[in-house]
């Protein structure tokens, strides 16, 4: 039980760093099918479907509010080595999903399928600063519901960045303000600013339950009928993605309050250390889940 909330954890902190997909988590972790397949049955046994996986729920939900205090509080004093360690989360999922895109006897169909989305994940980094948006002045509930919706794509959509989305849009700032406000008013005890915020968490909350049931269903499909061809995209956005994550690490950093480039190894060497010996930290836990995840697999 212990694992698998922690597990959930990590997922739910991941899709509130920026960059990083929750998603990608969970597929590091080799659970990620098992989540979709659940995700699809709530409209039809919803209380069976959420006890099958409530010790990971319970976990991605202390994950998301850890997520909103460590990036509040501890995340931009040492972004680097954070985000390295999830680096390393993800990269030790790679064989793993090596494995479920493997094709022994079509070997081109494979390599096609892993440069697409490579390609993909790479471009998609190259131009996303173009196409940032920094005026949020005119946020509405509607907008929250977008917000909620992208929130949910990084926990169901393995390499696809809610956060780097909400950060082209101008609203990842927003979210991260949002639930500070929110617990800050839960531990002050300041009913006035929790009525003020709480309709927004209302409707960012509407768009994850939304984007849950439809692409819950759509993934579930897609795994039951191409699962190989499935991971080989899969695979290619996991090796692309600390390239898109140092960057959008980057372009996030230097939009903040107190611009920071992380590229400046004039001034940023020492943390560029620390991040790199968390690399290793990350692959050793991702390992050391999926094998726990694979024996107890074989247990049931």
């Amino acid at each position: 039980m212990i694992k698998k909330v922690l597990q959930g954890m990590l997922i739910g902190v991941g899709a509130i760093l920026p960059g990083v997909s929750g998603g990608m988590i969970a597929a590091a972790f080799n659970i990620y099918s098992k989540l979709i397949e659940a995700l699809d049955k709530v409209t039809k046994t919803p209380i069976k479907a959420v006890l099958s996986i409530w010790e990971y729920i319970l976990g991605i939900l202390l994950g998301v509010l850890v997520g909103f205090l460590v990036i509040a509080y501890v995340f931009y004093l040492i972004p680097i080595p954070s985000t390295l360690l999830f680096i390393g989360l993800i990269l030790g999922g790679i064989p793993e999903i090596y494995k479920l895109a493997e094709e022994k006897t079509r070997k081109f169909k494979p390599i096609i399928m892993f440069s697409l989305t490579f390609i993909l994940m790479i471009s998609f980094t190259i131009f996303a600063p173009y196409l940032a948006q920094t005026d949020t002045s005119n946020t509405n509930f509607v907008l929250w519901i977008v917000v909620g919706v992208l929130l949910a794509v990084s926990l169901i959509v393995p390499g696809l960045s809610g956060t780097m989305l909400m950060l082209i849009i101008g609203y990842y700032g927003p979210l991260i303000l949002l639930g500070k406000t929110l617990i800050e008013a839960v531990f002050t005890i300041n009913v006035e600013l929790f009525m003020n915020n709480i309709f927004s968490l209302v409707f960012v909350v509407i768009g994850i339950v939304l984007a849950f049931i439809l692409l819950g269903k759509v993934f579930n499909y897609v795994l039951k009928k191409a699962p190989k061809l499935f991971y080989q995209l899969i695979l290619g956005i996991i090796v692309a993605s600390p390239i898109n994550i140092i960057f959008s690490l980057n372009d996030d950093l230097r939009q903040s309050e107190t611009p920071v480039h992380i590229f400046d190894f004039s001034n940023q060497w020492y943390m560029w250390l620390i991040g790199l010996l968390c690399i290793p930290i990350g692959i050793y836990l991702a390992r050391l889940f999926s094998k726990e995840e694979k024996y107890e697999t074989k247990e049931n």
